[in-house]
């Protein structure tokens, strides 16, 4: 191998490990259901927090319930949508 295609190939593996560190995740799966969970319950539970105030107790775990809901929804949404677009 000569000089220029040496070089060629440490250029190619410099933009190679550029590009998996710019579109890479940030955080691990793990660490970001953990986070989506504890958020979830935590907005589930102020929204049926806040609710009480107008309606029953019933009614408003339910709201709670669909709020922490649609959360997941959105994030398992999103996380659907990245995959289409980046297929591997």
């Amino acid at each position: 191998m000569g000089k220029k295609a040496r070089k060629k190939a440490e250029t190619q593996d410099e933009e190679f490990d550029i590009q998996k560190e710019l579109y890479g995740a940030w955080i691990s799966m793990r660490t970001g259901l953990i986070v989506m969970a504890l958020v979830s319950i935590g907005l589930g539970a102020w929204t049926a927090y806040q609710i009480s105030y107008t309606r029953s107790i019933g009614e408003s775990i339910l709201w709670g319930l669909l709020f922490a809901g649609s959360i997941w929804l959105v994030f398992f949404g999103f996380m659907w949508f990245n995959r289409f677009l980046r297929r591997r």
